[in-house]
């Protein structure tokens, strides 16, 4: 009787972490530590883009369909350092290098299908969504503006545009994802992104490592 009971006792235990664990129809949110792998990139021209790899940061929510299929929004910051070659148009032997700070965002859909039913899960994902990339390097000369302040009379100052564009993104990841007895959970993945609109550059990804800590609400 007493081996009966304490058995039903463990079943008790194991069915009430395992309720916990059902993330069915419920949001998740999270922050994220991201590391973006190296890049190279030359054009037929000869014009040449090399960014370093770099930590960034990122957020996430999610909307969990089933236990099993998540749909969500990744944004992501990073500000790598970067080395450009641009080769004139006219004479090839005429070229100008930049060595800079790019500003980076990226903005994406993706859908999560989770493996399996324990608090460890194995995960596939696939997106699709935009990047911008801004040099921070002036495109032309400065446009200054002048207002009237009430107390401090006139105030003039300038801006400059910049060299930047936005980017059609997709990809897929690969990763695990442990889920804390309650509402916190931990993932890991490792994501290749394809940037649309580069094809002159060759290889056209970016790849990096994306380490998060969230919690189901």
């Amino acid at each position: 009787m007493r081996n009966a009971l304490i058995a039903i006792l463990l079943l008790s235990v194991s069915v009430t972490a395992n309720a916990q664990r059902d993330k069915s129809q419920t949001w998740e949110w999270s922050f994220a530590a991201l590391y973006q792998e190296s890049k190279g990139m030359n054009s037929v021209e000869g014009s040449s883009l090399n960014i370093d790899s770099e930590v960034g940061f990122g957020f996430n929510i999610g909307y969990n369909w089933t236990d099993h299929f998540t749909v969500g929004v990744d944004l992501d910051f990073l500000r790598p350092d970067y080395r450009a070659v641009l080769v004139d148009a006219t004479d090839p032997n005429v070229s100008t290098t930049i060595n800079h700070e790019l500003s980076q965002f990226n903005g994406r859909i993706k859908a999560t299908y989770n493996i399996g039913s324990g608090p460890f899960r194995p995960f596939i994902e696939a997106g699709l969504g935009w990047s911008y990339f801004d040099s921070n390097v002036a495109d032309g000369p400065p446009i200054v503006g002048c207002w009237w302040h009430p107390w401090y009379g006139q105030i003039c100052s300038g801006y400059y545009n910049t060299f930047s564009d936005t980017l059609f993104t997709y990809g897929v990841g690969i990763g695990a994802k442990y889920q804390f007895v309650g509402d916190s959970f931990l993932k890991f993945s490792y994501n290749a992104w394809q940037l649309d609109g580069v094809a002159a550059a060759g290889d056209e990804n970016i790849t990096g490592f994306r380490l998060e800590y969230g919690w189901n609400f």
